[in-house]
């Protein structure tokens, strides 16, 4: 199916033309769309200044990892930071958007969250408690300069975030068609976990004759945290240089094997330590590294990152034993909340007893015609699928 002309959608046919910072007053806020690449370091300022106040959704929207992300990985010509802000200028939210002439492979033309392929939730970057005004802000702007866009898409949404909560409330206040594109679930440790004693018994069980095996075969088993600054080059080295001799470097998917990805990799682990939000670790046998995790920690939230073990030793399942390690850490931090950030719909681990639902939703805009059409489109792909 051919995607859908202005003559064919009878709606503006032409679009508004702006600037890289189009800005649209509503009520006290304004909403600008900043090319990245000529923020001003005011604009910085204000960007690590609401990382540092937003709400704990999403630790991968903040400045230190989001700004990497663009500038290593960012290839679309229409990437735009969505930046609603105060009229001090102060943001109160950030979401990273391009423009798609599709949704998945059916010809709806949408505003589309950006996020790189290891930023693993979805959500924008908005201060705590203002996230109904940053939607409502966003939303009004984009229903002014539509363009031919006729709605936004937004990727990988927990549905217990405030952001996603805020979204859902105000579409059905103002009745604006919302659509769940796709929805998947993953292991996780939320605040009321939902334990199975037997299994986690039955784990624990195994993993100890396996670590006992380790130990007699390689030399005694130890964690090490790598919390100082001067330890954050050797693991990196150490992690990329591991990662890469298992079948990631032979199918040339390690970070090492593409320099954007490890560039970006490199970049966030110096930053997320510089701001305490790192949590790198090792497990060793004797004089050698078996597996290594890193995850990031904010406002009691944890969000795994990357993990990679040594191949030649599945057979004493390095990567089960150093996670039980991470899973403990978290607990005795108190954590309320831990996402593993597995592949979507990843089975059940007895380390991480819940799971937590994502979607990525698609929202109408533009006036009642504009929406009326993308709810009609949006319908006759639920029922094509």
């Amino acid at each position: 199916m051919k995607p859908l002309g202005a003559s064919e959608l009878a709606i503006d046919p032409a679009p508004v033309r702006r600037s890289a910072s189009a800005v649209c007053s509503v009520g006290s806020l304004s909403v600008a769309l900043l090319r990245p690449a000529g923020l001003t370091p005011a604009d910085r300022a204000h960007w690590a200044a609401l990382s540092a106040c937003a709400a704990p959704g999403n630790i991968f929207a903040a400045d230190w990892f989001m700004a990497p992300a663009i500038r290593h990985c960012a290839r679309d010509w229409s990437l735009r930071l969505a930046v609603v802000r105060e009229a001090s200028g102060v943001w109160l939210g950030v979401l990273p958007l391009t423009q798609e002439a599709q949704i998945g492979r059916w010809p709806v033309p949408t505003f589309h969250s950006w996020k790189a392929a290891n930023q693993f939730i979805g959500t924008p970057l908005v201060r705590a408690g203002a996230e109904r005004a940053f939607w409502q802000a966003l939303l009004d702007h984009l229903d002014r300069h539509p363009g031919l866009v006729l709605g936004l898409c937004c990727d990988t949404l927990p549905l217990d975030d405030p952001a996603h909560l805020a979204l859902v409330s105000l579409c059905a206040e103002q009745r604006r068609a919302l659509h769940t594109c796709h929805s998947f679930t993953r292991p996780a440790q939320l605040a009321s976990p939902a334990p199975d004693p037997a299994a986690r018994r039955k784990l624990d069980k195994r993993l100890d004759t396996l670590a006992r095996k380790l130990a007699q075969a390689h030399g005694p088993v130890r964690l090490v945290r790598h919390d100082h600054p001067e330890d954050c080059e050797p693991w990196l080295a150490a992690f990329l240089a591991l990662e890469r001799a298992g079948w990631k470097g032979r199918a040339a998917s390690a970070l090492a094997c593409q320099a954007a990805t490890a560039s970006l990799f490199r970049d966030v682990i110096r930053r997320s330590q510089r701001a305490g939000a790192a949590r790198l670790v090792s497990l060793s046998a004797g004089e050698k590294i078996v597996a290594m995790s890193s995850w990031f920690v904010a406002d009691g939230h944890g969000y795994g990152f990357k993990m990679a073990f040594d191949e030649s030793l599945r057979a004493f399942a390095p990567g089960r034993l150093l996670m039980r390690e991470v899973a403990g850490i978290a607990q005795g931090e108190g954590l309320r909340l831990f996402d593993t950030c597995a592949a979507p719909d990843a089975p059940g681990d007895p380390l991480w007893p819940d799971r937590r639902a994502f979607a990525t939703q698609a929202v109408a805009i533009g006036g009642r015609a504009r929406q009326a059409v993308f709810d009609r489109l949006m319908r006759a792909r639920r029922l094509a699928r």
